[in-house]
Formats: C-alpha cells, sequence, structure tokens
C-alpha cells in the first residue's frame, strides 16, 4: 500500500501538513474481509492566514482507499459537540501516521465528553443505518449493515453501563448485548469476513431491540470542553509546522 506516497501528494497538492493518520470502520473494528477497503482518516493544518482558500475538508478514492481528511479546526469543533467520529478516530489502534497532538485529544476528550450527546450520536447513527439500508427493503438485507447499526447501539449501552465512551473493537462490546442478538452478531462478522457480500434474511427481533433505542429519553448532561485548552493545542500544532 502506497499510502505515504498519496498523502505526500496531497499535502503538496493541496499545502497543508497531516498530523495523523488512522483506519476507521470495518478494519479498525477487527470486522473486515479481503475485499474491504481502507477507511483512512486524518486530520490537518494548513495557512490560515492566507485569504480565502481554507479548506475544512479533503476526500481522495485511490483504488482500494478512501481518504478523508479533516482540518484541525473542524475537528476540534465537532469534538466539543462529542462527535462520535472524532473519538472513532482518536481511539483507533491502527495508526498510519501518528503524533503527539493524537494522545493528548483522547485524554482530553476522554475527561470532558458529553455521555448525552455521544449516545444520541450514535442513536442517530444507527437509526441512519437502519431506516436506509435495512427497513422498506423486502424480506431479505445486507446483512453487514446490522452490525453497524448494532455496534452503534452496543456503544450506547456501554456508556450508560460505564460512563466512559466505548472501546474500539467490537469483541469488548458483544457482552452487552442479548444473548441470542449477540449470536446473530457473531455470525454475520464471520460470514463479513469472508466476503463484504452477505445477503440475508432480516432479523425481526434484532430490529425491535434496535428501534427501541432510537428515541429514548437519554439522561442530559454538558459536555466540559475548555477552549483556552483546545486554543493552546492548536496554537501548538500550527507554531510546530512553520
Amino acid at each position: 500500500m502506497q499510502l505515504r506516497k498519496y498523502i505526500k501528494d496531497i499535502e503538496k497538492k493541496e499545502h497543508i501538513k497531516v498530523l495523523f493518520l488512522i483506519e476507521s470502520g470495518s478494519r479498525a473494528w477487527n470486522w473486515a474481509s479481503d475485499d474491504s477497503d481502507y477507511d483512512v482518516r486524518g486530520v490537518f493544518i494548513q495557512d490560515y492566514l492566507v485569504y480565502g482558500g481554507i479548506k475544512g475538508q479533503i476526500e481522495r478514492k485511490i483504488r482500494n482507499l478512501d481518504i478523508v481528511l479533516w482540518d484541525l479546526r473542524k475537528f476540534l469543533a465537532l469534538m466539543k459537540k462529542s462527535n462520535p467520529s472524532v473519538w472513532e478516530w482518536l481511539s483507533s489502534d491502527i495508526t498510519y501516521l501518528d503524533n503527539p497532538l493524537r494522545k493528548e485529544l483522547k485524554s482530553i476528550f476522554i475527561k470532558h465528553f458529553s455521555k448525552y450527546a455521544l449516545k444520541k450520536h450514535y442513536s442517530s447513527m444507527a437509526k441512519q443505518n437502519f431506516y436506509k439500508y435495512i427497513n422498506g427493503v423486502g424480506d431479505t438485507a445486507n446483512l453487514k449493515k446490522y452490525v453497524y447499526v448494532l455496534r452503534s447501539i452496543a456503544c450506547i449501552i456501554w456508556i450508560e453501563k460505564y460512563a466512559t465512551p466505548p472501546p474500539k473493537k467490537h469483541q469488548r462490546l458483544l457482552h452487552l448485548l442479548p444473548k441470542n442478538i449477540r449470536k446473530f452478531f457473531e455470525n454475520i462478522v464471520k460470514r463479513k469476513k469472508e466476503s463484504e457480500s452477505t445477503k440475508g434474511n432480516r432479523n425481526r427481533e434484532a430490529e425491535k431491540f434496535v428501534i427501541s433505542y432510537f428515541d429514548r429519553d437519554y439522561e442530559k448532561d454538558s459536555s466540559n470542553f475548555s477552549d483556552f485548552e483546545l486554543n493552546k493545542l492548536f496554537k501548538k500544532a500550527v507554531k510546530k509546522w512553520n
């Protein structure tokens, strides 16, 4: 995989500096098949003193590489909202390019995130995937979508039970699901590792369980990220590049 070369090319063309790169999605969750794409995610900084041309996001699809890069300011803004994608990127243990900043941000997220906001985000992700890919498609569905939906629900249960952001690997979340649904999940993962194409009969029991989490009244709390602390890290990252 020539990822480093592609990233260098992007940096040169877009006049940016990539701070860290991680793997997100099925490979990071440990249920990828041989034909799964690489979901490469990263954060970059740029020259913020230029007039115009400030980029918030850069995307590239190169062969089996799905590359999405966020500007550090965007990343920090979403972090303050306890966005799950931010947590997924900070908690991934598959790294292609690392930076001490990621470790600092991970520590800050764990300390200051909103349990309510993160649960609502995971609920929204599950709901969107469910109604787009499972509900209303007939008696059969792409079964791999169930694992995405069920993982999001398991993440909600984890937050409620342990009051911490959820772990990346699905194996650490499975014990939180009902036994029958857990077996269904494990069977799909086994089939998915063999192929991305996993059509099969819908599981109404799993769907009923999932739907019950969509419109719950979760206990509210607030994140308490420090603007001063985040701004300090942002300035340090920019200064180091310059």
